[in-house]
């Protein structure tokens, strides 16, 4: 990554806080982190099923770091919760309809992040 990428992905990490209703209400940075973190989860899976996406797992990872560095807040646990909450959905829901929710995630993912780096 680039460090100008680096710059835009912090100063984007304040435009999360309106990428989505509930964060606008909540824009605390374990709320930040956890929807980055989701991201990065949902994208990673997307990208090995060749979902086309114009932005990968690795600026959310990025974005990940960038938040646990600056809050002190434990990334790896975020997105280990964020792959527990979606293993959950397809035990409840089923794996094609989990797997259909996960993409349609990520391609929202995709929308914020282009929003993050405008």
């Amino acid at each position: 990554m680039t460090p100008k990428f680096l710059i835009s992905l912090a100063c984007g990490t304040a435009l999360l806080a309106f990428s989505q209703p509930v964060l606008a209400k909540d824009p605390s940075p374990k709320k930040l982190l956890e929807m980055s973190a989701g991201c990065a989860y949902v994208v990673s899976i997307a990208e090995g099923s060749d979902v086309s996406l114009n932005y990968g797992s690795a600026e959310w990872i990025g974005l990940v770091r960038i938040i646990e560095q600056r809050t002190g807040l434990d990334g790896e646990k975020a997105i280990q919760t964020a792959k527990a909450k979606y293993n959950k959905r397809a035990r409840v829901m089923g794996a094609d309809e989990a797997r259909n929710h996960m993409f349609k995630r990520a391609r929202d993912c995709d929308r914020e992040m282009a929003v993050i780096q405008s």
